[in-house]
């Protein structure tokens, strides 16, 4: 897969968390140029210093009007986009869902669905136009297959992502592009390579790490997955496969 990303651009959202900066490095040691994207503008430019040249950092809340368009212009100003990594995401607070308001569920949607969707539409229509292939890589949660407790309006964002993901499959697969998702269980938002110690009841016996969900979606996004779309991985440790506790 390493030299798939030769001369190509990707944009990757959520750049500073631990998956997003996990994926920034592997796409960029695969050769790709990365557009990396976040809203905390340190940590951002930290990633950026670290890698140096072909990693372009963009500071842009997804909230904001205007920030698609600034993201995938600096990508194009790059020679690309090539792959789409929709990876930014809020997670609620856990409390009782009698507790939520609109405010919270209009945050969520905007930052974890919508702009997924305009970025996704964006870079669609231009691969379109171009004629050209691409692909586009969703991070959704295992938490869209199997509820939290106390998170429903995380959960019913991401219940969407699986949604759009299919959709966007069936619609621009005749053009040629393709769209797949992963799902990770919990992954620490501290390191880019410690495991959680808390994966002992996971049936493989340990936490999972950004760079074991970076992994699947630099492979999603490579020629190896190029008969693959429509598609959601989960990269969990094997959670979704087992009976667990009602309080899980």
């Amino acid at each position: 897969m390493s030299s798939d990303f030769l001369n190509h651009v990707v944009i990757v959202t959520g750049a500073s968390g631990s998956i997003g900066a996990a994926t920034v490095r592997q796409f960029h040691q695969a050769g790709a140029t990365v557009i990396a994207t976040d809203v905390t503008p340190g940590p951002l430019q930290s990633l950026s210093d670290s890698l140096g040249e072909r990693c372009v950092p963009v500071c842009a809340d997804l909230r904001d009007a205007g920030a698609v368009a600034a993201i995938v212009g600096e990508a194009r100003r790059a020679g690309g986009p090539h792959v789409l990594v929709n990876n930014a995401g809020l997670t609620a607070t856990f409390r009782p869902t009698l507790g939520s308001s609109m405010q919270e569920w209009d945050d969520i949607f905007q930052v974890n669905l919508r702009s997924a969707f305009e970025l996704s539409l964006c870079a669609a229509r231009h691969w379109a136009e171009q004629r050209v292939q691409g692909v586009i890589v969703n991070v959704t949660s295992a938490g869209a297959q199997r509820a939290h407790h106390d998170n429903a309006i995380y959960d019913i964002a991401k219940g969407g992502t699986d949604a759009m993901t299919r959709a966007l499959a069936v619609d621009l697969g005749p053009h040629g592009i393709r769209v797949n998702a992963v799902a990770p269980a919990a992954v620490p938002q501290v390191s880019h390579d410690n495991a959680t110690s808390s994966g002992l009841d996971l049936p493989l016996r340990r936490g999972g790490t950004a760079d074991d969900v970076a992994q699947a979606i630099v492979f999603l996004a490579s020629s190896s997955a190029q008969f693959i779309t429509g598609q959601i991985l989960a990269v969990d440790g094997g959670l979704l496969a087992q009976l667990r506790s009602p309080r899980s």
